[in-house]
C-alpha cells in the first residue's frame, strides 16, 4: 500500500463516482443503505449537499430501487 492509496481524488465528479461505487459494493454485501451512506468513505467524498447526489446516481437507483431511494431521501431530509 503506497502513501497515495488514501488520497481523496480532487474532482467532485470522481469523488461522487467513487462514493457511488462504494455504496453499490456495500449494499450488494447486504449492508443497509443508511449505514453505508454514513461511512466516512462516502461522507469524505460528497460535497456540501451530502449524500443526495449519490442517491441520484443511475447505477445506485437501478440497483437499489426508486422506492427505497425515495424513502432514504425522506430520512435524510428529516435528519
Amino acid at each position: 500500500m503506497s502513501d497515495h492509496d488514501d488520497v481523496i481524488p480532487t474532482s467532485p465528479q470522481r469523488r461522487e463516482e467513487e462514493a457511488a461505487q462504494h455504496v453499490l459494493h456495500e449494499v450488494h454485501a447486504d449492508r443497509h443503505l443508511h449505514d453505508v451512506l454514513q461511512d466516512s468513505y462516502v461522507t469524505e467524498r460528497t460535497e456540501a449537499d451530502g449524500q443526495q447526489p449519490i442517491l441520484d446516481h443511475p447505477e445506485v437507483t437501478a440497483a437499489i430501487g426508486a422506492d427505497i431511494i425515495a424513502d432514504m431521501r425522506r430520512m435524510l431530509d428529516e435528519a
